[in-house]
């Protein structure tokens, strides 16, 4: 992946607290650098569900053991979150969020959830 100076973190959803989806810092990405030659998937993170929430992204943080890295977070409907280098694919680390006795939710009467019933954890 190219490494680009001054990306900026993406620490909530759309980007600010007012959720207005604009990143009024940008200076990255271009029309000359974002096209269908030059721009694309560079790998895939695999989890263990739908990912409901916005992944959430940082630049230069400290890993344990790693140094620091570009990380992204993603939080899955199966409760768990993974940390991985943003720049590479590798996972950092995955944590399941359920006690042993809990199951993921269900849709809570929202029509735009719909969740994965066909991974059903046993414990931990």
């Amino acid at each position: 992946m190219c490494h680009l100076s001054a990306a900026q973190d993406v620490l909530t959803w759309h980007n600010d607290n007012a959720r207005t989806g604009q990143n009024l810092k940008e200076k990255i990405l271009t029309l000359q650098n974002v096209n269908s030659k030059t721009f694309g998937k560079l790998f895939v993170f695999r989890v263990d569900g739908k990912v409901d929430a916005e992944p959430l992204y940082a630049e230069r943080l400290e890993i344990p053991n790693q140094g620091f890295r570009n990380a992204l977070f993603v939080a899955t409907e199966h409760d768990s979150v993974y940390a991985f280098d943003a720049d590479g694919g590798k996972e950092f680390w995955h944590v399941r969020t359920l006690a042993p006795d809990e199951s993921p939710s269900d849709d809570r009467g929202c029509s735009q959830v719909t969740p994965d019933r066909n991974h059903i954890y046993a414990g931990h």
